[in-house]
């Protein structure tokens, strides 16, 4: 390319980025407006403190400690954490390093969340730029999917790992470029973009790959001529070993989570995570102006199924569909309609419950006894469907269970609507090339006369699909992130003890594991994708509190204070307070204090069932072991 021309698709990259980053600011406000001092989402049920740990984690465990930061030895004392039980998501943490030593954490977490809606709208723009050659199609196909309600959703629980959705449209794109040119370049970038979407997410890992099979298959038609030559598959074997060198380190620790974290045992609990096909149309129930009347018809999980596609992306995908008959419109189809199918996990749903059809009694015998030798006799990886089961009734099972059943490390995955991200990339591409569709028509030449009538009319449209999937100001609120008036005493204490607080489910939170981090003393609980064996064998125990058996658990842990929310009990606190104050409780009252209230802005949480932690403003009782 002339150097001239080089300068000129440069200058037009950097304005298309601008315009990225001017969009993420302004649609996941206030996020750049705080990006010191909170950060998005609720402290509590979410995952955004467990991320913002990790962030400080990595930095003082290499910077501070000089020791690995795979291994976290004041977490779940006395046994210590291997932080490869948890998503270490890596392609974040580790470019958030730079940013945690000269701004520190806050603003590192900050800055990593707002990046990945700018990488994602560009990284889909330049895919869209490639197939299309258009750039107004590769702008609107980035919009789409960068601000779709999935990642909103994800963004606002903490779910850094899954934030990490650039690298999906870069892995297509260069796998394209593979099938057509199997260039070295095209091949070692390909790997380069799985690896990092597998090291940000082991959920990726799985979807990624998948989802790179099966749009190679789709787009390598005929296969006889253009994967079954010499230089694909030359080209494969060396992505595959690309892929290997790059992830593979990192995968082998991670086999351990089939040892230490408990898998699954019924259908129920696997299936419920299962998307339903109302998630890829019901509008967009973060959005400030209709959301809040809309969830009060479908309480929507807001964590996993915010899978809303749009209207307008919606339709100028089917103008794609109808009028194109290219092969990349043909391959996203399929892809984005394979995906859709596989996100609706191992059993059909409408709404969030199963869907079941009334059958004879003898046929529901028989399904029910097919379902058990298919799910417990033939499969690779059993389980449990009788746990589904309702008298004279049967669910209809899907495509997935069959992935579930017989696919190595399927079976490690529970939230199958997480694959309806490529769903969603599917259809903004398609948008992208109905959009080109629709601006060379007839109709809109006629409307757009001028180019600046044609750039109003398409802001205006741009600024409608925009509309329909808003969440700002942030739907799920911001949190205050400050230390708690209970870890700043803790820290005034000079003795080593551990720390224990109760009830359980408070303790094994982001927001307690980061709390931690003020006081420096060791801690008997954590927070992660799976918890020590070791602990969890004592759960039961711990769940008694305050029981002896509990108390002289925490002596022989080295436990010396125990902090004790009392607001997170609710009703049950008179029953705990009268025991705590017993004389053979084992333990003494030292302080108690007021949480201060740091969470504001929610327009979402405070609808549904199940989130009230998030609003608890708790009163905590610190008591000393004797």
């Amino acid at each position: 390319m002339p150097r001239a021309r080089r300068s000129s698709v440069l200058r037009r990259h950097l304005v298309v980025l601008g315009l990225f980053i001017t969009l993420s600011i302004v649609l996941t406000h206030p996020l750049a407006w705080n990006l010191g001092s909170r950060i998005l989402g609720a402290p509590a049920p979410g995952d955004n403190f467990e991320y913002l740990y990790k962030t400080w984690w990595f930095k003082h465990a290499l910077f501070d400690l000089h020791v690995s930061p795979f291994f976290n030895a004041t977490m779940f004392h006395p046994f210590g954490y291997d932080v490869a039980l948890s998503e270490t998501t890596l392609s974040n943490t580790i470019p958030a390093l730079p940013l945690a030593l000269a701004l520190g954490e806050v603003p590192a977490y900050n800055l990593t969340m707002l990046f990945s809606f700018v990488l994602s709208g560009f990284a889909t723009y330049l895919l869209v730029l490639y197939l299309t050659k258009s750039r107004a199609a590769g702008v609107l196909a980035g919009v789409v999917f960068a601000f779709c309600p999935y990642r909103m959703a994800h963004l606002g629980v903490g779910h850094l790992p899954l934030m990490g959705t650039q690298w999906l449209p870069l892995l297509l794109l260069y796998l394209d470029k593979m099938i057509h040119e199997p260039r070295v370049r095209n091949v070692l970038l390909a790997a380069l973009f799985y690896a990092l979407g597998a090291l940000s997410a082991w959920y990726y890992a799985y979807i990624f790959a998948l989802a790179g099979l099966v749009y190679v298959l789709l787009r390598g038609r005929p296969w006889r001529r253009r994967l079954w030559r010499p230089a694909f598959l030359r080209a494969a074997l060396v992505f595959a070993l690309g892929c290997l060198v790059l992830v593979g380190p990192f995968v082998l620790p991670v086999t351990r989570l089939w040892k230490e974290g408990d898998r699954p045992q019924s259908l129920r609990y696997v299936d419920q995570f299962s998307a339903s096909p109302l998630d890829f149309v019901y509008p967009n129930v973060m959005q400030p102006l209709w959301g809040s009347e809309l969830l009060k018809h479908y309480a929507q999980n807001v964590n996993e199924n915010a899978l809303y596609l749009g209207i307008l992306p919606l339709a100028l995908a089917l103008v794609a569909v109808r009028r194109r008959r290219e092969r990349p419109v043909n391959a996203f189809a399929w892809l984005s309609l394979i995906f859709a199918v596989l996100a609706l996990g191992t059993t059909l749903h409408w709404g969030s419950a199963p869907v079941y059809l009334a059958v004879p009694t003898w046929l529901e015998h028989v399904f029910t006894t097919g379902m058990g030798v298919l799910t417990k006799r033939l499969a690779l990886f059993p389980i449990s469907s009788y746990s589904l089961r309702v008298e004279r009734a049967i669910y209809l099972p899907l495509p997935m269970l069959l992935l579930y059943l017989y696919l190595p490390f399927f079976n490690a995955m529970r939230v199958w609507a997480r694959l309806g991200l490529v769903t969603i990339l599917g259809v903004a591409v398609l948008a992208g090339y109905g959009w080109q569709e629709l601006r060379q028509g007839r109709p809109w030449q006629r409307l757009a006369r001028s180019p600046a009538r044609g750039l109003a009319l398409s802001t205006v449209l741009l600024g409608l699909a925009l509309l329909d999937v808003a969440a700002f100001p942030y739907a799920l609120g911001s949190t205050s992130v400050q230390a708690r008036p209970v870890d700043r005493w803790l820290a005034s204490q000079p003795d080593d003890g551990a720390v224990m607080e109760f009830p359980v489910n408070k303790a094994l939170s982001g927001y307690a594991l980061y709390m931690s981090r003020t006081h420096g003393k060791r801690i008997s609980f954590g927070y992660g994708t799976f918890f020590p064996r070791e602990f969890n064998e004592k759960r039961g125990v711990l769940e008694a509190f305050p029981s002896s058996a509990c108390v002289a658990l925490l002596k022989v842990w080295g436990v010396r204070y125990v902090l004790v929310g009392s607001r997170s009990y609710g009703s049950a606190w008179s029953q705990m307070e009268q025991a705590l104050s017993s004389a053979d409780s084992g333990l003494r009252l030292a302080v108690q204090m007021d949480d201060l209230p740091v969470y504001a802005g929610d327009r979402v949480l405070r609808l549904l069932p199940g989130t009230e932690r998030a609003f608890v403003v708790d009163r905590v009782y610190v008591y000393e072991v004797l």
